[in-house]
């Protein structure tokens, strides 16, 4: 049996058809799909890719499912499929791509807040390369796993997605690893050790014994800290949002077809057959050579550069300088439903003396860093623990560290980047206070 060789894991070993469907051109792409964008350019390590992710959360969710599942060879291979697969239908620049297919999407609410993982359900459902490989009846159930929507056991659906998942598992340690940092480091074999099984109304659930506490600690504290320090780094959150600008001008004002073809999501075999031929390479060298003279193809050359906007505002909502007032309008400034408001915002500080550029060129975006224990359960439920005498509860229940946190202490931040050019230390201090003075009058006067 062939094996494949993990810097995480050592040795990661798939069945014949896991192998095949590796190989597979639609799986194969991944490997130009930069797991964390371009990270690597304040983490130059940070050029791992989809692919490697993926493989490692198949390793993580098979040790799991053998643990979990017994001996039930069907479930252990949908949920080893699903993910294998899960990722299968990122776009470039990962997660940025689900930004920009929602900004561009037609479809309102849930659904546009999803177009990604429809763009992945169809292809499970409909890539001829996947459909000579895995029977219908599995790829349904792959499906219907991944979406939550259909399911054998609920079980198998946290193994894959949930507050306790493989992928969680996976890119801490993965991304971790390739940005040179200690902070997503937790006891991977202590914490599957004591994963267990439990019943509720005829299903069956993920949970952890009582003795595992301590681990899933170091693992939500993992979560948190990789989340304040790397995804949430200045330069992260600059590049990412030069990636995001570029991107819209492209579709926006430059009208770059290939672009628009690609974010303007369409319910056709056509759309997933240009969707899959693209990833990172060949959005950025379109860019830079064919259309070298756009707006985006001049953003997309400063990135590759590394001549990056400067952060020249940061303040956190609901802080005693700025008041509680403008928190609620601004919170989600970022979000489609606020452009208009985003870009007044954007003129009126692209007008600054200090700053005077192109409103294009000014970027105003609200990000928030959840609190470390809402950051444990996420979005996807309380993780739950089983105490000593067998009774199910809960880990911020029955964890010491967590019970005394305070749930409400969210930081949401309001930032503005702009392309600003210091002189020196001194001239960089007059400016930025400059500036400083300037937005927050325009906020505490609701100039927005």
């Amino acid at each position: 049996m062939s094996e494949i060789r993990d810097p995480i894991y050592g040795f990661i070993v798939p069945t014949e058809t896991e192998f095949k469907i590796i190989d597979t051109p639609i799986f194969q792409r991944l490997r130009k799909v930069k797991q964390l964008a371009m990270a690597h350019l304040v983490y130059p390590g940070a050029n791992h890719t989809r692919f490697e992710h993926s493989l490692g959360v198949f390793h993580i969710a098979s040790l799991m499912s053998d643990k979990l599942l017994g001996g039930n060879e069907d479930q252990r291979r949908v949920v080893r499929f699903a993910a294998l697969l899960h990722d299968v239908g990122h776009g470039p620049f990962s997660h940025i791509s689900e930004e920009i297919l929602e900004r561009f999407y037609t479809g309102e609410g849930a659904e546009r807040e999803k177009i990604h993982e429809k763009i992945t359900e169809k292809l499970i459902e409909n890539n001829p390369e996947l459909t000579r490989l895995i029977a219908d009846a599995d790829r349904e159930r792959i499906v219907g796993l991944l979406s939550g929507d259909r399911v054998d056991l609920t079980l198998m659906k946290e193994i894959v997605s949930g507050p306790l998942d493989a992928d969680k598992m996976d890119y801490l340690l993965r991304d971790s690893y390739f940005c040179g940092v200690q902070y997503g480091k937790y006891d991977l074999h202590r914490l599957l050790n004591t994963l267990s099984v439990f019943e509720d109304s005829g299903d069956q659930h993920l949970c952890i014994e009582y003795d595992g506490l301590n681990s899933l600690e170091q693992f939500a504290l993992a979560k948190y800290y990789m989340t304040k320090q790397v995804y949430r780094h200045r330069i992260r959150l600059i590049s990412d949002s030069m990636i995001v600008r570029a991107l819209e001008l492209g579709i926006e004002s430059d009208q770059i077809r290939f672009l628009q073809d690609l974010y303007r999501y369409q319910d056709t075999a056509a759309y997933l057959e240009n969707y899959l031929y693209h990833n990172d390479e060949t959005v950025t060298v379109k860019l830079l050579h064919e259309h070298a003279g756009s707006r985006a193809g001049q953003l997309f050359a400063k990135l590759c550069k590394r001549q990056l906007f400067k952060q020249v505002f940061s303040i956190k909502l609901g802080s005693p300088e700025l008041g509680p007032g403008p928190t609620d309008k601004l919170l989600d400034i970022s979000k489609t439903d606020h452009i208009p408001m985003r870009m007044n915002m954007e003129r009126a500080i692209a007008q600054l003396e200090q700053i005077n550029c192109s409103p294009e060129h000014v970027i105003v975006k609200s990000y928030k860093i959840k609190s470390v224990k809402e950051m444990a359960r996420d979005s996807e439920g309380d993780i739950a623990v089983r105490k000593p005498e067998g009774r199910i509860g809960h880990f911020e229940e029955e964890s010491t560290v967590f019970k005394s946190i305070d749930e409400t202490m969210n930081e949401i931040f309001l930032e503005v980047y702009a392309p600003l050019e210091f002189t020196g230390q001194l001239d960089k201090r007059e400016k930025e206070g400059k500036i400083k003075v300037a937005i927050m009058e325009m906020l505490k006067g609701g100039g927005y």
